[in-house]
């Protein structure tokens, strides 16, 4: 076998073994399904804010600037459960959320 032959193996072998480590090591995401109760809520708060998301952490609504940076927005309340909320068919004018 030549060395060609081999060096070809052994970065199919190290390839094989970054990818199978990588797929392992991966964090498994629960959805969860709201009841539609939660809508009118969600509805409000989208309504209120100019992005397509928002983040609910211990009753507090926090959304993501474009830089990876969160924002408090500590006037606001909200009853929604913790968890990650789309805000959908929203016409966004803002330059530093996503």
């Amino acid at each position: 076998m030549s060395l060609r032959s081999i060096l070809i193996l052994f970065r199919l072998q190290v390839l094989i073994i970054f990818a199978s480590s990588g797929c392992t090591s991966l964090q498994k995401k629960i959805y969860i399904s709201h009841p539609d109760s939660l809508r009118k809520q969600v509805n409000m708060v989208c309504s209120n804010i100019d992005t397509s998301n928002f983040i609910v952490r211990d009753l507090r609504v926090w959304l993501n600037q474009k830089n990876g940076k969160e924002i408090e927005l500590k006037h606001y309340n909200s009853l929604l459960p913790d968890g990650y909320y789309f805000c959908t068919r929203q016409q966004r004018e803002s330059s530093i959320l996503e």
